[in-house]
């Protein structure tokens, strides 16, 4: 079995930094799998998950919007009770061999990003059918996977793998509105320990680019200026990092 590189998950990305307007559903049940993980079979709540024949949950959507803020969210909540997990980003499944799939089903959670990134590569489509198979007979790991694109897109070319998809249960991620883009800067900010006027947020928020990993990637940038120039977060700090003059 071929171990990937260890990743050190982005540590403000956990369920108090998430805006959950809008997919309040999602992060309830996200929640409710990490706090019963490893017995999640025998919660209550998570009765119609358990009776699946493939426990596969997919967060569907387009890119940006906060899928993988959640998956990074629930691994943290499984790092801090020690819990077995592995998160993969199949963005990266290029500079893997097939074997990386071999033995995660004996983990209590499997946590795969981007599956949309192997559809149309047979090879990569039939490893993971075969782990899904896997998972089906050894009932212990629960699968968590994110995606652009839904099980019946036909990108995937292997029709066994669009079923099996199908098995699972699928969660349509929703993009914030400004009111909750708004909301998503100011408890990530906080959580950095930025002070952020009004003034500044509403500058950054209508002058930079309006998804959630720009947004965030930019605040990121801005903290660690903040931190070089000994000042405060302001809108003329802003300016400079988007080259605004």
């Amino acid at each position: 079995m071929q171990l990937p590189l260890p990743i050190t998950l982005p540590v403000d990305e956990n369920f108090d930094s998430f805006v959950n307007k809008g997919n309040e559903e999602v992060v309830s049940i996200l929640r409710q799998i990490a706090e019963a993980l490893p017995y999640w079979r025998e919660a209550p709540a998570l009765g119609p998950l358990s009776s699946l024949q493939l426990p596969l949950v997919t967060l569907l959507g387009n890119s940006a919007i906060g899928k993988s803020h959640l998956l990074f969210a629930t691994c943290h909540q499984l790092a801090g009770k020690s819990v077995s997990h592995l998160y993969l980003n199949l963005n990266d499944y290029q500079a893997w061999s097939l074997d990386i799939f071999e033995g995660l089903e004996n983990l209590s959670l499997i946590a795969l990003d981007n599956i949309h990134a192997i559809a149309g590569n047979v090879q990569w489509e039939e490893a993971l059918f075969d782990l899904f198979n896997r998972v089906i007979e050894t009932k212990r790991a629960l699968i968590i996977c994110t995606s652009h694109l839904g099980p019946s897109n036909p990108a995937f070319t292997l029709p066994d793998l669009r079923s099996r998809l199908a098995w699972g249960v699928i969660y349509h991620v929703n993009q914030l509105d400004d009111g909750g883009r708004e909301e998503a800067v100011r408890l990530r900010a906080e959580e950095r320990g930025l002070t952020l006027s009004n003034q500044a947020l509403q500058f950054l928020l209508h002058h930079s680019e309006r998804d959630l990993k720009s947004l965030m990637s930019l605040l990121a940038r801005l903290d660690a200026r903040s931190l070089q120039e000994q000042k405060r977060l302001s809108v003329a700090m802003v300016k400079r990092e988007l080259n605004l003059g």
